[in-house]
């Protein structure tokens, strides 16, 4: 039995075949993704609303309040 899974690791240790195994394992995670992603409607929207957020300028995004609170405080403390 140990010499079985000695060669085990001897044969998945090899490059060729470590590199196969990387790609199908990577790939299929990625597919998993895209399935998670995808497969809620509500879901898949909210994320592509989120590829125009670098190019929006600062004027037109609505401020949080903690953002506001920030604001505030930093207006109210005596300028240096």
């Amino acid at each position: 039995m140990d010499i079985l899974i000695s060669e085990f690791f001897d044969w998945i240790g090899r490059p060729e075949i470590a590199k196969t195994i990387e790609l199908f394992l990577l790939f299929g995670i990625f597919i998993i993704v895209l399935i998670y992603v995808y497969t809620s409607k509500k879901r898949g929207k909210r994320l592509e609303s989120y590829k125009d957020i670098p190019f929006l300028d600062d004027e037109q995004h609505i401020p949080t309040d903690a953002k506001l609170e920030q604001v505030s405080k930093n207006e109210s403390e005596p300028r240096k």
